[in-house]
Order: structure tokens, then C-alpha cells, then sequence
């Protein structure tokens, strides 16, 4: 047997195993062929030298994790990452299916098709340059005052984090929004603001004055600079090093890791006669 994954897991799974199945209908084509997978228990992967007693999960998986390594792209591996990797394949196929078939034109699976064609033309990407990015980049451009920059910013507000059910607490925007039920009083519900706007993962990657987080700051503000010198924009290093201060001034305003994982520091209710004081220009 292979560690077993969590329930959470096993909901994803199961989301995930539902889409595959609806995109196949809906592609009008089987996914690709996969190699047959053993059933039952996996007797090989056992370690029968360990009593059950002592520690059941060597005795059940030891054989296996003695022999099996870490891909090089993974931090971890097991049961789930297994089947991620399978579902990833299989869609992958469904979807080159769709670019290859030639679909009617305005069908779904034709959509998806042309999609994926488009994102993998290389040559008409470069081509096009920053000119898709041009009206976002020409909004910021006309940012005056808070207001604007409130408008701006609320444009990007969207509900992509999910504190509590998934623990997904990042997000690339300045602020992610969850809408839950409200904490002091179940019968309604709220909309919660978290923090976000960074690219590296917290506070500490920022803050942190150890020499290991020296290096990966040090790192970082390169692939800042590359980053900006591959969109051909003008003094990519100054302009690296400015984002990378507006990205540490964010980070010191934000709570900590561990703060952010206790619910009650986060349930914070503001009316909205709170805005005007702790968020002027932001109404």
C-alpha cells in the first residue's frame, strides 16, 4: 500500500476525476491510453521485516520508499502526486486532441483547441510583444491620486483564496477575497480581505536576516531584473530593485505565518464607518 491520501485529498480527487470524465464527453474522445495499474494490495511495496506493532506505516510502505525515489521536480511523492501526474497526462491528451481534430468552429472543444494552439505559437507571442499587457499597463500609467490607485486595485480583487476549507492564504494580488460564513455569527455571511501582493511566499523571505534568506533576496531581485530585461523594458535593474522595495514595504505591513494561521487574529470586523478612518480614499 502507498500512503494514503486525506479526505481533503480524496475530495480533490474525486473533483478532479468528475472534469476529466465531463471534458472526455465533451471532446467526443477517450483519454489516452495508460499502462494497467496493479489493484489490491501492493505486497512488494511492504516491509514484513517490521512488526505491525511496532510501526504499522514502514511495515505497510517501507519496501516502497526504500526503493522509490523523489522525482527532481518534486519536493515530496506518494499516492497523490501519482495521480496528479496521471490526470495531468490525460488531459494533456484531451486537450491535444481538441487542437488536433479540427472541431466545428464555435464548439467548446474547438475553443479549447485553438486556446492551446495560441498559447503554444512562440513565434506570434514574441511577435506581439507587450502590446496584449498595453491597457492594463496604460491604467496603471493613470493612477493620480488614492482613488485611482483604489480603483485599480479593486479591479483585481477576486475570490481566490479560501482560508479556512483549503488553507489557501496567498495570493498574487494585493488582496484576496474570501466570502465564508461570518465567524461571530454564522447566520450570515462576509466577505474577508487577506493579505497578498508578494512574490515570494511571506514576510520572513523579506525580513528574515539570515544569510540564507540574504541569498534567496539576493536571487530573487535577479529574476526580477531578467524578468523585466526578457519584456524589454527600460533599466531593468533599477526598475528590479524599486518593485522589490514597494514588495519588502508590503511585506513589513503584513502579519506573520504563524498569525495568519490563527483564525481569531484574522476575524477582524470593520463597518463601514471604518473605512473612512482606516481606509481613507478607499470607498
Amino acid at each position: 500500500m502507498r500512503p494514503f491520501p486525506s479526505s481533503r485529498t480524496l475530495r480533490t480527487l474525486i473533483l478532479l476525476a468528475g472534469l476529466t470524465c465531463a471534458n472526455a464527453g465533451l471532446l467526443a474522445t477517450a483519454p489516452p491510453a495508460v499502462s494497467a495499474q496493479p489493484k489490491g494490495i501492493d505486497r512488494a511495496g511492504m516491509d514484513t521485516a517490521v512488526v505491525p506493532g511496532d510501526d504499522f506505516f514502514a511495515y505497510a510502505n517501507g519496501a516502497w520508499l526504500k526503493t522509490t525515489a523523489i522525482p527532481a521536480d518534486k519536493s515530496s511523492y506518494g499516492t497523490f502526486d501519482l495521480l496528479v501526474d496521471l490526470t495531468d497526462k490525460r488531459t494533456a491528451g484531451l486537450i491535444e486532441a481538441a487542437a488536433a481534430k479540427g472541431a466545428p468552429e464555435g464548439s467548446e472543444a474547438r475553443k479549447i483547441g485553438d486556446f492551446f494552439t495560441a498559447y503554444m505559437d512562440e513565434a506570434a507571442i514574441e511577435a506581439r510583444g507587450l502590446r496584449p499587457l498595453q491597457p492594463t499597463l496604460d491604467r496603471i500609467a493613470r493612477i493620480t491620486d488614492r482613488r485611482d490607485l483604489a480603483a485599480v486595485l479593486g479591479g483585481t480583487l477576486r475570490a481566490d483564496v479560501d482560508a479556512l476549507n483549503a488553507t489557501r492564504l496567498v495570493t498574487a494580488n494585493l488582496f484576496g477575497l474570501w466570502v465564508a460564513q461570518d465567524l461571530g455569527d454564522p447566520s450570515r455571511y462576509a466577505p474577508f480581505l487577506l493579505q497578498g501582493g508578494l512574490g515570494m511566499p511571506d514576510q520572513e523571505y523579506y525580513l528574515d536576516p539570515s544569510p540564507e534568506m540574504g541569498k534567496i533576496r539576493t536571487a530573487y531581485r535577479a529574476h526580477i531584473a531578467a524578468t523585466l530585461r526578457l519584456a524589454r523594458v527600460s533599466d531593468p535593474r533599477g526598475r528590479a530593485e524599486r518593485i522589490f522595495a514597494l514588495e519588502r514595504a508590503i511585506a513589513k505591513a503584513h502579519g506573520s505565518r504563524q498569525d495568519t494561521g490563527d483564525v481569531r487574529k484574522g476575524y477582524n470586523r470593520w463597518t463601514r464607518q471604518d473605512f473612512d478612518t482606516r481606509a481613507p480614499g478607499m470607498d
